[in-house]
């Protein structure tokens, strides 16, 4: 029961606002010696579960409940949708002649236990974020609003919040165009939210969302290189055409979502 008065929709709209608004000073602050920014912007990924943790206690005074098990069907979606999506993008990438495949730097036995370990170790980062989205303002949006306005929602704020952090790493790491880089990415979030959504719907859980991120995020900067640090991965070319956060991205997730709206729609 929210104290004071105050309607969940004011809760979910003040919590959004600060987190947005915390997480553009914390990157302004960080950014202004660049390369202080580049090392530790990560930092904001704390930020949504910091204030979120903060709603529930302080302010709602509410007791988390709910499904923390997830299912296999929303594990294997958390899984093999991201992967799948990265290797669309790489082979679509050959296809379009924009991006090269690098034989030589495909990973041994070693290199995929290594990146086994690295998307369990990054979960805890994701947490970070996914408390914050998935775990705290998508349900609170979803009794008020139904799944489809709700997912909208948190992809509006979500996108809004990458806007400062991967505009001044564009600058500091020497991206080109990195205006237009920021714009694409941010619609880059919004469109894979449908399928963080998706992912958390089947099964209530933040789970199957934290293997989601945390393998989006190991994957893509492997296979298709990282924006953020302005790095190669093992299909070489221009980050803001091939990516999965780039444009190539942008156009496969876009084009997802209408099959996203669909099944929310349906239920799942």
């Amino acid at each position: 029961m929210i104290r004071n008065g105050l309607s969940r929709l004011k809760a979910e709209t003040l919590y959004s606002i600060t987190v947005l608004l915390t997480a553009w000073l914390v990157t302004a602050v960080l950014f202004i010696d660049p390369a202080v920014g580049v090392k530790y912007f990560s930092i904001i990924m704390f930020i949504p579960a910091l204030i979120a943790v903060g709603f529930r206690k302080f302010l709602l005074k509410e007791r988390v409940t709910g499904n923390n098990k997830g299912n296999l069907k929303a594990l294997l979606f958390g899984i093999g949708y991201p992967i799948g999506l990265v290797l669309l993008c790489a082979v679509v990438s050959q296809l379009l002649g924009i991006g090269t495949f690098k034989f030589d730097e495909l990973p041994d036995t070693g290199g995929i236990i290594k990146m086994v370990i690295m998307i369990i170790v990054n979960l805890f980062a994701v947490l970070g974020e996914e408390y914050g989205w998935r775990g705290y303002l998508l349900p609170k949006l979803t009794v008020q609003h139904g799944k489809i306005k709700a997912t909208l929602i948190v992809g509006a704020v979500w996108a809004l919040y990458h806007v400062p952090a991967v505009f001044l790493l564009a600058q500091a790491t020497g991206m080109s165009h990195p205006l237009l880089l920021c714009a694409i990415q941010a619609c880059v979030v919004f469109t894979v939210n449908f399928a963080f959504s998706y992912c958390y719907y089947l099964s209530g859980s933040l789970v199957p969302v934290l293997f989601f991120h945390s393998v989006w995020n190991v994957v893509n900067t492997a296979v298709l290189g990282d924006i953020y640090t302005n790095q190669q991965g093992i299909v070489g070319g221009r980050l803001i055409l091939i990516n999965g956060e780039g444009l190539l991205g942008l156009v496969i997730g876009g084009l997802m979502i209408i099959w996203f709206v669909r099944r929310l729609q349906r239920g799942n």
